[in-house]
């Protein structure tokens, strides 16, 4: 039988399905670490992929019907392998993207993060990016060569012409067909990401969608998050982010200096790799007890771009796309570092990357930085650059030149580098320490700098009337699988180091609650606009479509697309019915609680009321 326009077409579709099956099998094995074999639903993710290759084919109908009516044939298929070599394109870009995307943050990217590369100024890492994964260059090539051959091989065949009330009722049934597939139900809602989600194995549902899938989804940024969660006096009762922080005594003006030690979690100190401590100086301040208080806390979320909303401005990162990256990005927020501004401070924010880099120079300006320096600000030797950035030694050196020529206090921001992936440091370091792998050894070198900074100020004026709040952006972004379960996940150390004479007691959970817990060491009369936990409050985080609930006694899984509730008891004892009945009343306060917070903070975007 000799084949027509839309039988080409249809081929092409077929073609299109069996690349995205193969790519899917290419990230799997990329990311094996992630991937969980019990909870891989071949079934499910095969719709994904017949909705994608449906989308993208629809235009092949109608192309297939303009070919029928061109004289000549060759034109025609032309125009079809054409396009069905660009529809491949669309679909294998953003999968060889997310081999990459997915190990770091164990999602598909959006739409949104693909704007974020084209449109910011990190091209300056697209040189390291491409020397650092030059394989995927090579993979991209592989794959085009490979589905332009197997296009020529299927499709090049002489064509049949039919008439054109017969191409008319073939490009009816295509497109029809095509939409139905495309949209995988016959009811209101066609399949969206959400209908990936799996409360029990939220790293799952990465591997049931496909990366061009998603971004199709989310071109528009739009969410498809429920809004009326609870009614609205309950949600009064429960969710309230505007803090009334009240003075108790003479308000105090030391320094403050943030450090913020990119990729480094709780799970890093007290490790020793070949004998040799990873973290000796951080170890020491964890088991320091006069004027030190050390603490476990939870970071935001999984990216460096979720630190400084959480932790200046008091923004939770509980949508699918970091509030940098969202369409809430321009709200206008309560920075602490404007309070400080108000009080007769100077601000700094410190990063050794290219201004630019990762938008922390916009979301700076947005918390109140007034001054602000990057990689051109803190060297001029390219001796002195790693890969990302400039090395943090270097950055130390000139934050302490900086600081012995000011006059007003401070509050300054040092966002570390050189422990974020690849890892590059000094080759003099790497030899010193003879560690088996780079990220070890970019961890004790951060450490010495860290203990070499604090050994060689501690004499300074500034130094001796200065409050160091040090804390990790996020934890590794190769933890376990299983940790994807467990608060352990989040966990980050925080130390708050305080200048001698100022004793205080404070108490954080995770990033949100340190500037409320320090404006009352502070004794800072001010008013906030935070979603740090309240001390009866649980621990609420987020991580692919599934909300997580923490306390003491529970941990609770909200999974929004059907409004399903898990429950995990931490402690299974035999209770009287009493003790079960004041439990269940309990869970259902945090149930209440929970939906009340979501539903203000969604709002609170979208009127842009996330400032006090």
């Amino acid at each position: 039988m000799i084949p027509t326009h839309y039988t080409i077409t249809w081929k092409i579709s077929g073609l299109l399905l069996l690349s995205l099956l193969l790519l899917r099998l290419q990230t799997i094995l990329f990311n094996f670490a992630l991937f969980d074999a019990h909870s891989f639903d071949l079934i499910r993710a095969l719709r994904f992929d017949i909705s994608l290759v449906s989308y993208v084919s629809l235009p092949l109908s109608i192309l297939a019907f303009i070919a029928s009516r061109l004289r000549t044939t060759g034109t025609g298929i032309w125009i079809i392998h054409a396009y069905g070599i660009l529809a491949f394109q669309v679909i294998l870009i953003p999968e060889l993207w997310d081999l990459i995307y997915l190990n770091y943050t164990a999602k598909r990217a959006s739409c949104d993060v693909y704007a974020f590369y084209a449109f910011g100024e990190d091209s300056d890492q697209f040189k390291s990016l491409a020397q650092r994964f030059w394989y995927i260059l090579v993979l991209y090539f592989i794959w085009t060569f490979g589905f332009i051959r197997a296009l020529r091989k299927l499709c090049n065949s002489r064509i049949n012409s039919i008439s054109p009330i017969k191409g008319i009722g073939l490009l009816f049934m295509s497109l029809c067909i095509y939409f139905v597939l495309a949209r995988n139900s016959l009811g209101p809602k066609p399949l969206g990401i959400a209908d990936a989600l799996k409360i029990q194995h939220p790293t799952s549902t990465q591997f049931i969608l496909n990366s061009p899938f998603v971004v199709l989804k989310t071109i528009q940024n739009k969410s498809g998050a429920k809004n009326n969660l609870i009614p609205l006096n309950l949600e009064k009762t429960h969710a309230n982010p505007r803090m009334n922080i009240s003075s108790n005594g003479a308000p105090l003006r030391p320094n403050l200096m943030f450090i913020i030690m990119e990729s480094l979690g709780n799970k890093q100190l007290h490790q020793r790799v070949n004998g040799t401590p990873l973290t000796p100086f951080l170890d020491q301040l964890a088991t320091k007890q006069n004027n030190t208080v050390g603490s476990k806390g939870l970071a935001e979320g999984k990216t460096s771009i979720e630190c400084l909303p959480a932790l200046f401005a008091g923004i939770p990162s509980w949508l699918e796309t970091p509030f940098i990256l969202s369409n809430s990005s321009t709200n206008q927020l309560t920075g602490f570092p404007e309070i400080c501004n108000q009080r007769g401070y100077e601000t700094y924010f410190v990063h050794g990357a290219k201004a630019g880099s990762m938008r922390f120079d916009a979301l700076a300006s947005s918390l109140g930085f007034k001054s602000q320096l990057y990689r051109d600000d803190l060297s001029n030797s390219s001796a002195e650059f790693g890969s990302c950035g400039v090395h943090d030694h270097v950055v130390f050196k000139q934050i302490s030149k900086r600081l012995s020529q000011g006059k007003k206090p401070f509050m300054l921001t040092f966002f570390t580098l050189s422990t974020h992936e690849p890892f590059d440091i000094p080759q003099r370091f790497k030899k010193k320490y003879n560690l088996p792998s780079a990220e070890s050894t970019s961890y004790r070198y951060f450490d010495d700098q860290l203990r070499t900074f604090f050994e060689q100020n501690k004499h300074e004026r500034w130094f001796k009337n200065t409050v160091f709040i040090i804390t990790g952006d996020h934890t590794p972004v190769h933890l376990d699988n299983a940790q994807y379960k467990t608060a352990d996940y989040f966990s980050v150390p925080i130390f708050i180091i305080l200048p001698k004479g100022m004793n205080k007691t404070i108490s954080v959970t995770d990033q949100k609650s340190i500037v409320p817990a320090l404006c009352r060491a502070l004794n800072w009369n001010t008013k906030l606009y935070s979603f740090a936990p309240r001390s009866h409050e649980d621990l609420i985080r987020y991580l692919n479509g599934t909300y997580y609930i923490w306390n003491n006694q529970y941990e609770l899984q909200y999974n929004e697309t059907n409004s399903s509730w898990r429950v995990i008891l931490k402690k299974v004892k035999k209770t009287s019915i009493s003790e079960k009945k004041t439990l269940n009343l309990k869970i259902e306060e945090s149930k209440t609680s929970f939906l009340s917070l979501l539903q203000r903070f969604r709002r609170d975007l979208r009127l842009n009321k996330t400032h006090r």
